[in-house]
């Protein structure tokens, strides 16, 4: 089965490959085989191999879309750049046309696989939206101005009816990412499944689900996974590790636009002998993270959050998780029964969860005992075999 799959995810193009480190690609390659993806996405030209990535594509299985960097790029580029729209149809519809045997599949709701996805099912191809995060409320983010605000605000209404359009079609599947998108796309046809495009392998070991497991040292190692910018609550963190006890480290995995923040508060707070910042990592490499960690958090505090992978990464080695409770957390994470859960932004409560964990060690084992109960449905096996019979009709 051939798919051509539009991501809206940036790539960079060096000898002949192209790098990116969302594992979006990487999945759908591992899933279906490499020779059977086709990416679309936007790219630019790099003069040396990326140090890191995740997903890498060959050049004859990519195909550059007109360029854009975020929605609101986009948008202006429509308003500002002639024919930058029309371009953009025209491209679209040589793809669709020029495939007629494939199958579609697109990441929403990045703008351009929106208007890609329309053009699909105009076309009356089959297609497979997998929704990955919630443009419902990401207008209200705090780093908008009022205008700003005003306009997301308008273009997340219309990209939400747009998408439910997608959704409604005969000819969409759709695969939710969380509980808050998978009620979205239940509104509008039954063919609506719960997806996570999760790369984590299932452990060779089952050290991970003995409840009886003991530490053999003292210390209480934290994990943060993700994009390192403020509303991920990195900074809030890196902020409750100084009112914890020194016993207690904490691993920072990734890369963003609070990186240097990051550095400058773990300096000012005399934290560097226990927060160790990693950078970004190759997924490869987080296995020997996860070994080493007794509890993630996950304090993101925004509004697009469809259901964190770096859950279900923790869960397929065994670790439990701290996660504030953003968009579809609750399709999976249970209070006390394989997690803690707070309220997005309640750092008081956050640092109140983590002290009780260190210091209650039935609960921790409780949840522990949870997350291990969850680690077959954590890995690339299961969502990748649930993906494939849906999207062959298997």
């Amino acid at each position: 089965m051939k798919i051509i799959a539009f991501l809206g995810e940036k790539y960079s193009h060096y000898d002949g490959m192209y790098y990116t480190n969302p594992t979006s690609a990487a999945f759908l390659q591992k899933m279906m085989s490499e020779d059977n993806i086709y990416i679309v996405s936007p790219s630019i030209n790099s003069k040396e191999k990326p140090q890191t990535y995740s997903s890498k594509v060959r050049e004859d299985k990519f195909i550059e879309s007109p360029f854009y960097t975020s929605t609101k790029d986009f948008i202006l580029k429509c308003l500002f750049k002639r024919k930058y729209y029309k371009n953009f149809i025209v491209f679209s519809d040589h793809i669709i046309k020029s495939n007629p045997d494939a199958t579609f599949w697109i990441r929403t709701p990045s703008i351009g696989s929106v208007l890609f996805g329309l053009r699909v099912i105009k076309n009356k191809k089959r297609l497979i939206n997998h929704m990955c995060a919630d443009i419902k409320d990401t207008w209200r983010d705090k780093k908008y101005s009022i205008l700003e605000k005003y306009f997301g605000f308008l273009t997340s209404r219309i990209l939400r009816t747009l998408l439910g359009k997608i959704c409604a079609n005969k000819n969409t599947i759709n695969l939710a990412t969380g509980s808050a998108l998978e009620k979205f796309g239940l509104k509008y046809s039954a063919k609506t499944y719960q997806f996570v495009d999760l790369m984590s392998e299932k452990p060779n070991i089952n050290l991970y689900k003995d409840q009886n497991y003991i530490k053999n040292d003292e210390t209480f190692r934290l994990t943060f996974v993700g994009r390192l910018v403020e509303d991920k609550g990195i900074i809030d963190l890196i902020n409750i590790m100084e009112k914890l006890p020194k016993h207690v480290t904490l691993n920072v995995i990734g890369g963003g636009d609070a990186y240097e923040d990051a550095l400058n508060l773990i300096e000012k707070n005399k934290l560097k002998d226990r927060v160790i910042m990693y950078g970004q990592l190759p997924f490869s490499e987080l296995t020997k993270i996860y070994n080493k960690t007794d509890l993630t958090v996950v304090p993101s505090n925004n509004f697009y959050e469809g259901f964190p992978r770096v859950i279900m990464e923790s869960w397929a080695h065994g670790v439990p998780v701290i996660v504030s409770n953003v968009g579809g957390v609750s399709a999976f994470v249970k209070n006390n029964v394989n997690g803690l859960v707070f309220q997005p932004g309640d750092t008081d409560k956050l640092d109140e969860l983590i002290k009780n964990i260190i210091n209650d060690k039935d609960l921790y084992m409780t949840i522990k005992h949870g997350a291990s109960e969850l680690a077959d449905i954590s890995t690339f096996e299961y969502w990748s075999n649930k993906a494939r019979n849906i999207v062959t009709g298997n």
